[in-house]
């Protein structure tokens, strides 16, 4: 009887004073062990994959190679700096393509949400239209790009069907087709992915929800806003990064619709320069890697603002729930 209440008069003494005792949190835990393990085998992965050639990006940043053989690298007094004040036309010109590539990727995820509102109606037939919408996007992207170069080539379909002769991928009076014609060759594949994750988010869905929205006399308008918006919005949050990272890497379809001419030109006035196609031109093409490793640490800048925007702001959404 003394022990157990010597034991308990800690525990008093801390309700006397309006304070609970927590126990003691250790860090070194089985179960922390286990998840930093879990967690430590992709990062090695990356370090040991990717390690050498991010460290060589940073200091090729600084210096110059010739034909790109590391034995060659010198110091180049910020010469590769310098030239991005200088190009600045030219990178700006590569960013609005770019962004228009990820405008290609926001569209084609509002097809596939819309498409998947429909597919998931119990009509038969609709894992048929969800395998054929799924097909352009396990396809090869350069043999989709090939195919639209075809399609909008000067004797291409589009003109037969238009009557018209026009060069779309090489149009000097309106450069810009080249670039709309990248965009929806990128809406023509893109959807596939999102319609099958949308499809198997919408049956994730409680149906008790709709049921009592019905009964309070919802239109089917505000049960797919206030029900089905907010029980995808995980998927959507997923494929909204996933979009993002996409459009601000495309290279296939720029690379094969927009081949670069002799002066290094993608397409008239560039308009087939995205960002991604600008690093491979002055790294592969031209040699420039100093030059290019500061394209692709500006491209890593544009891609991690919205990504870590948007995951801060996901983060915080928790939270309040």
């Amino acid at each position: 009887m003394e022990l157990t209440k010597a034991a308990a008069l800690p525990e008093e003494e801390d309700a006397r004073s309006g304070r609970t005792r927590l126990p003691k949190n250790k860090f070194f835990t089985k179960q922390n062990v286990v998840c930093w393990i879990i967690v430590s085998i992709p990062l090695l992965a990356f370090l040991v994959f990717n390690g050498f050639t991010i460290a060589f990006s940073i200091t090729a940043m600084f210096g110059e190679m010739e034909y790109n053989q590391l034995d060659t690298l010198k110091w180049n007094d910020f010469a590769n700096f310098i030239r991005i004040g200088e190009d600045l036309g030219t990178i700006w010109q590569s960013i609005k393509v770019t962004l228009v590539m990820v405008l290609a990727q926001f569209t084609s995820l509002t097809i596939a949400i819309i498409m998947a509102a429909f597919l998931s109606q119990s009509v038969k037939g609709t894992r048929l239209f969800q395998t054929l919408y799924f097909i352009p996007y396990v396809c090869s992207s350069v043999a989709v790009s090939i195919m639209w170069t075809v399609i909008f080539g000067w004797n291409g379909a589009l003109n037969s069907l238009l009557g018209t002769n026009i060069d779309w991928l090489n149009n000097m009076e309106n450069p810009s087709t080249l670039t709309w014609a990248i965009f929806i060759s990128v809406i023509w594949q893109a959807p596939g992915y999102g319609i099958v994750m949308y499809c198997s988010a919408f049956k994730s869905i409680n149906p008790a929800l709709y049921e009592a929205a019905e009964l309070d006399g919802a239109n089917a308008f505000k049960k797919f806003w206030y029900i089905t918006i907010p029980g995808i919005s995980t998927i959507t949050f997923f494929l909204v990064l996933a979009g993002i990272t996409a459009g601000l890497t495309t290279f296939d379809a720029a690379r094969i619709m927009a081949p670069m001419s002799w002066d290094g030109y993608a397409g008239p006035e560039n308009a087939g320069l995205a960002l991604m196609y600008y690093i491979y031109i002055e790294g592969v093409q031209f040699g420039n890697m100093g030059y290019a490793s500061i394209l692709s640490w500006l491209l890593f800048i544009v891609m991690m603002i919205p990504s870590v925007y948007l995951i801060r702001k996901r983060i915080l959404s928790l939270e309040d729930q």
